[in-house]
């Protein structure tokens, strides 16, 4: 990946903040999938820096950055949830321990905890004294992309870092920079939404590709019933993909509300814009709420029900109820 070098432009609320001088403890809302993690990575190290830059980036040269960039920085700690795992209080312990002790490089001492709503409630007290009273020569950012799930005490006590928020044709250029044509660049983030991190993960891991099987697969079941709605969820229970089948098809319900609605310039599965077009007026709005809330609640109905099979099962055989009025291999939906 090149180096990142936010926008000066955009970057002036930052600068004008490290000039006036940092928080200690700081608040950064915004999916994990945008660039925000760019631009956190870009303040922290501006922050660690020895001889930053007039418009606040640091050097790139000094050995504080040298450290950044080797990954072994010794004053600079992120605390992350591991996928599907929250944030353990002895995780936290340990970071709240480390960020008293004095700098061993730089001027000061940065805790970032990535994804920061994910810590369980005995992890996010353990830090609530930290956060009241800052150790000198210390900065702690939670990173949230739902800062609403944070317990108040927490939110009360961080200021929220005014970091940019990048328009779709800024994301399209970064895309661009790592390789990715522009006709792609912009299918993937209708798709992923402005998450250009998200879409580069996905491009290098073949997304495109397989998203296609993923669609034809949904799209077809319409026509073939139950049976092979019964071995596509069979087939997609054991997928190690499956939140990512859960991204898609949550895209083409949201598509399907985007039509219902005249929304055009809106739709994200553009290369199935005249499929979702015919099969849109069909659809029981009932239904495709109903539908829409099963699958944004999978992750939870998962951790409560050991069965994911049966929880497939019933989501896609909901599926078939979108079409009330047709009847589809033996079901009358």
């Amino acid at each position: 990946m090149k180096t990142f070098q936010p926008d000066p432009q955009s970057w002036k609320p930052i600068q004008a903040l490290l000039a006036s001088g940092l928080p200690q403890a700081m608040l950064a809302v915004g999916d994990s999938g945008s660039l925000l993690r760019l631009h956190l990575d870009a303040l922290q190290a501006a922050t660690l820096c020895f001889k930053p830059t007039d418009e606040g980036f640091a050097c790139e040269q000094c050995r504080s950055c040298k450290l950044l960039a080797e990954g072994s920085h010794p004053d600079l700690w992120v605390a992350a949830p591991e996928p599907g795992k929250q944030i353990a209080i002895d995780t936290l312990r340990l970071a709240m321990e480390w960020i008293q002790y004095t700098p061993q490089v730089s001027n000061s001492r940065w805790l970032r905890i990535d994804n920061a709503e994910a810590m369980t409630v005995a992890a996010a007290n353990a830090i609530l004294k930290t956060l009241e009273e800052p150790p000198t020569r210390a900065h702690v950012v939670l990173h949230s992309e739902q800062a609403s799930r944070l317990l108040p005490t927490i939110r009360s006590r961080l200021q929220r870092i005014p970091l940019p928020e990048m328009q779709m044709v800024q994301s399209m250029h970064w895309l661009q920079q790592q390789g990715v044509d522009a006709e792609n660049s912009g299918a993937l983030l209708r798709q992923l939404g402005n998450r250009p991190l998200r879409a580069l993960e996905l491009w290098e891991a073949g997304w495109l590709e397989q998203r296609q099987q993923w669609m034809r697969s949904l799209l077809d079941l319409s026509e073939q019933g139950v049976v092979a709605t019964l071995k596509l969820a069979e087939q997609w229970s054991k997928s190690s993909d499956l939140f990512l089948i859960r991204e898609m098809v949550l895209n083409v319900l949201a598509d399907f509300m985007r039509l219902r609605q005249g929304l055009l310039d809106r739709i994200a599965d553009l290369d199935y814009l005249e499929e979702l077009r015919l099969k849109a007026p069909d659809i029981s709005a009932e239904a495709l709420q109903s539908n829409l809330d099963g699958w944004l609640q999978l992750p939870l109905t998962l951790s409560q029900n050991s069965n994911g099979m049966m929880v497939m099962e019933k989501l896609l055989l909901d599926w078939l109820k979108l079409w009330p009025r047709r009847k589809t291999h033996g079901i009358q939906n």
